[in-house]
């Protein structure tokens, strides 16, 4: 008797088959949880075995298979097959998914966010003060995840009346790193989710895996749990995740907490002040140049480039295509950008003034300048 003519409760989705040489076959319910189902030698029991998260071998948390005949009496105008199906999801209902049930709830409180890490959280933020039209916002958010587990991630936002920032959580992010916790961008979104990194770094942090969501697969930071985009392809998706593990190792290496900042030239991304100066333009409504989900033939983006001189840096205001307003062609513009080139100028202006630093509109951006240079990384 297969196992594969066995039959679970209406809850759970088609079979989907394993090893079809030896027989295996799994049983996905509609909400994630898996179990597997094997025969042994020869065929007269079915071995069923609850399928678990991979970080449930991390945390200690197990479910003990369970083996059922697979010949059991059949009733009165019964089948064999029948009776197989019958006496097998009873025992699985019975003492199979109560435990399963159970084990994934304790594997939820081991890998939800602990309180020490939103402290550090909060203290890494502090630096970021409220707005009228926005402030950072910390908390636990639950994501959906197959195998019948809900993940509880920590999450970190900029708030304004019109959701999360986009144009915040890059810095966010950067913060939450330069204080020692790993973070998660997920594409498109205002949200940052962050973890405590592992004891042991990882070769593999990110991976892909079968969409919670439906079709498609999920690119999966496993430090922080959070999905940071779904692709239609596979081979796609696996090739972006050995990218992103790429980067991860050379970020590492470099021992640097951003690779790159959207809004910040390569060589400021590491100097505090001028860093502080594309979180003042983020906090504000204005989007940083650089995020790849983002039309900057639509939204201008600001740059901050630095100039010859120590302590000086030039903020852009930047629009694609190449033909639009960048710094040496404003004049090549339709009037109207320019008139709007000029205004968004001095709003960058108003905003970066501060004592201690001198602020100027100049012909190709602005000129911030600090009454005490910075020195150089």
């Amino acid at each position: 008797m297969s196992p594969s003519h066995a039959r679970l409760p209406s809850s759970s989705a088609p079979t989907t088959p394993k090893d079809g040489d030896t027989g295996r076959v799994r049983f996905i319910y509609a909400d994630g949880r898996a179990l597997e189902l094997a025969p042994n030698r020869p065929r007269t029991q079915i071995t069923v075995t609850a399928v678990l998260p991979e970080q449930a071998t991390a945390h200690g948390v197990e479910v003990k298979a369970i083996t059922v005949t697979a010949l059991p009496r059949p009733r009165t105008s019964e089948s064999q097959a029948k009776a197989t199906a019958r006496h097998t999801a009873a025992h699985i209902s019975q003492w199979l998914l109560p435990t399963h049930a159970a084990a994934l709830a304790e594997l939820r409180e081991r890998t939800a966010p602990q309180v020490v890490t939103f402290q550090r959280a909060d203290a890494a933020l502090a630096g970021f003060l409220d707005r009228l039209r926005g402030g950072v916002a910390i908390s636990e958010q639950p994501v959906r995840r197959r195998l019948g587990l809900t993940a509880r991630c920590a999450v970190a936002w900029w708030h304004t009346l019109d959701g999360p920032s986009r144009a915040v959580a890059p810095f966010i992010a950067d913060a939450l790193r330069r204080a020692g916790l790993a973070t998660t961008e997920p594409h498109g979104s205002g949200y940052v989710f962050f973890a405590e990194p592992p004891a042991e770094q990882s070769d593999t942090r990110f991976r892909i895996a079968p969409s919670a969501g439906g079709a498609g697969w999920d690119l999966i930071d496993e430090c922080t749990g959070a999905c940071v985009r779904t692709y239609d392809d596979r081979e796609w998706a696996q090739g972006i995740a050995e990218s992103a593990n790429g980067e991860e190792d050379a970020a590492r290496r470099a021992q640097v907490a951003s690779m790159d900042l959207p809004g910040l030239s390569a060589d400021l991304i590491e100097d505090e002040q001028f860093r502080t100066l594309a979180v003042e333009l983020a906090t504000a409504g204005h989007m940083p140049y650089g995020l790849t989900d983002v039309d900057y033939t639509q939204t201008p983006g600001f740059h901050i480039y630095p100039s010859a001189e120590p302590g000086r840096a030039k903020v852009a205001r930047l629009l694609e295509p190449w033909g639009a307003i960048r710094p040496g062609a404003r004049f090549e513009a339709p009037e109207r950008e320019v008139e709007r080139y000029d205004k968004d100028m001095e709003a960058y202006a108003r905003l970066l003034a501060r004592p201690g630093r001198t602020v100027a509109v100049m012909v190709d951006g602005i000129q911030v300048t600090y009454n005490n240079p910075p020195t150089r990384p």
